[in-house]
């Protein structure tokens, strides 16, 4: 291959209507310089003397990003490198022979997890941003999660703990050899014939599991006697810990399978920190994997049709799956503060972030919380709801609908999670009377009277609930809308909803990454649909 100069400016013109090419002189001309004034924050994950990368970390910095942004895999990464024009520039490549081996790529993926500097990349895009003015202090933020799909096979209790004992086995072959747990491998190795035949039938299926718990008891109990290194290395306790998740051992020394596995359990050996979580958009089925916060930016003006999009993403959060979005949202604004940005004034959001003590936090923080407050509990058929009460818990009273007030207020305090609440109830003879008892009191029990039971918060989310049905606030509420679209995006765009790698801080690479990719290609397309209509006007 001949030498290969680039003219940045030429092929910066050349591109000025091209995002395809766009996107590369911005990394270029933007976006490596930043990465390379942080470049000692990279060279401080390698030893001062020993251990010096052949590569500038920067550059693998670099590949990693762009294979991001066009999703692809490592190898066809390095081939971009060697015969990609675009990829030679963005990268300052110039030597005809590009030194670089994919599991380069795979090698340094583990050295920025292990000095936590996945969110290096997005903090130098969004710096970039700001440094020509294209990202501006914004007030409002949104706010939304999706789920991402582990890299993993979805395995039943049966075939997680059998696969589990398998790699435990093969662990402790090197502790004396073969010969001494060829009964368990044989075992293992019969009844995996008859499990592949399939249509087997539940009793059958039970009585497998039930075996697979029998042999992991045993190898745990020979595996304890050989001291503590064994018992207590990771092959060893993740075996106990799979054990303890399935089955329980009665008193009388019988083995018995749970009916149900806690939450958090393993579902994969090969990943043992993917969890299994379900949400309505995913199905019943629900998903093994983790869980990704989005944080974006509201433009000031709304887009005209055709019109790319201004908003910019400035924060990521990776989280296991079953984290509820309830509590996430600090964790996410404080993502967002740390790369960089000026607290929101306001951040949108759905119901599943908003609850009485996030309400009383974001005003104590002095930001608003935007978006519909959670429905009350259901009281069954049409029966009233909580919030048709008039509860004012100042004076620990509420009225009901029918303008009676309360009889006694009782304050119940939960010591488990320190959670308050107060409950109410009316006098039966206010309620045998009430004309609106039909649609108030149980019809199960025709001597009973009302009774509610509401948050030490209640009075902040039932004024949000009230809120929400004036029109203003409804139209308010629809600026975050968008983040669904945002969420599509990356998600049909750059394959974020299915993780490249296993385990959560490897994940948390290909979110940060991807959210800088997501960025930088919508910076390259609205400048150049700005080029264009400067061009027409």
């Amino acid at each position: 291959m001949s030498s290969m100069k680039f003219d940045v400016i030429a092929i910066a013109s050349f591109a000025a209507d091209d995002p395809a090419c766009a996107r590369f002189v911005l990394y270029a001309q933007h976006v490596r310089p930043v990465l390379e004034e942080r470049s000692p924050e990279l060279d401080a994950m390698y030893a001062p003397i020993m251990g010096r990368p052949e590569l500038p970390p920067t550059l693998l910095v670099g590949i990693i990003l762009l294979q991001m942004m066009e999703r692809v895999g490592d190898r066809e990464a390095v081939n971009l490198c060697r015969y990609d024009f675009r990829w030679r520039l963005a990268l300052n490549i110039t030597d005809d022979e590009v030194k670089i081996n994919a599991s380069t790529l795979s090698v340094f993926r583990g050295r920025l997890t292990k000095h936590d500097k996945a969110r290096m990349v997005l903090d130098a895009a969004l710096e970039s941003m700001r440094r020509i003015g294209y990202l501006k202090r914004n007030g409002a933020v949104r706010i939304d999660s999706t789920h991402v799909l582990g890299c993993l096979a979805r395995l039943s209790r049966l075939e997680c703990a059998r696969e589990t004992l398998r790699l435990t086995l093969d662990f402790l072959k090197e502790f004396g050899g073969a010969a001494a747990w060829e009964p368990w491998i044989g075992r293992q190795a019969d009844e995996t014939r008859v499990l592949k035949k399939g249509n087997l039938e539940k009793p059958q299926l039970e009585r497998h599991m039930l075996q697979t718990g029998a042999d992991i008891r045993d190898v745990l109990a020979k595996a304890d006697n050989l001291g503590s290194v064994v018992a207590n290395s990771q092959p060893v306790s993740l075996l106990r810990r799979v054990f303890n998740e399935n089955f329980a051992v009665m008193e009388t020394d019988a083995l018995i399978q749970l009916e149900s596995q806690p939450s958090g359990a393993v579902h994969n050996p090969h990943d043992p920190e993917a969890q299994w979580s379900t949400k309505e958009a995913t199905g019943k089925a629900g998903w093994v994997g983790w869980k990704t916060q989005v944080c974006e930016t509201i433009p000031e003006t709304l887009c005209a049709k055709g019109e790319p999009t201004a908003a910019v993403i400035t924060a990521v959060v990776t989280q296991p799956a079953i984290t509820s979005d309830h509590g996430s949202l600090t964790p996410v604004i404080e993502a967002h503060v740390l790369n960089s940005q000026a607290a929101p004034d306001i951040a949108h959001t759905d119901a599943g972030y908003i609850s009485g003590p996030e309400l009383v936090r974001t005003e104590e923080k002095g930001f608003e919380l935007c978006g519909p407050a959670p429905a009350p509990p259901h009281s069954g058929g049409d029966r009233f709801g909580t919030d048709a009460f008039n509860v004012d818990l100042p004076t620990r009273t509420a009225t009901c609908p029918a303008g009676k007030v309360s009889s006694a207020c009782s304050k119940i305090t939960e010591k488990k999670d320190n959670r308050t609440y107060y409950y109410f109830e009316w006098a039966k003879s206010d309620c045998l009377a009430c004309p609106l008892r039909d649609k108030c009191v149980s019809k199960k029990n025709k001597l009973a009277q009302r009774t509610i039971q509401v948050g030490e918060f209640h009075d902040y989310v039932q004024a949000r609930r009230n809120l929400c049905k004036t029109p203003e606030y409804q139209k308010r509420m629809h600026l975050r809308s968008a983040i669904e679209g945002t969420n599509s995006e990356l998600k049909r765009g750059y394959g974020l909803d299915r993780a490249r790698y296993r385990g959560l801080k490897k994940t948390d690479i290909q979110m940060q990454y991807t959210a800088a990719a997501c960025n930088i290609r919508r910076w390259a397309s609205r400048l150049c649909w700005l080029a264009v209509a400067r061009k027409t006007a």
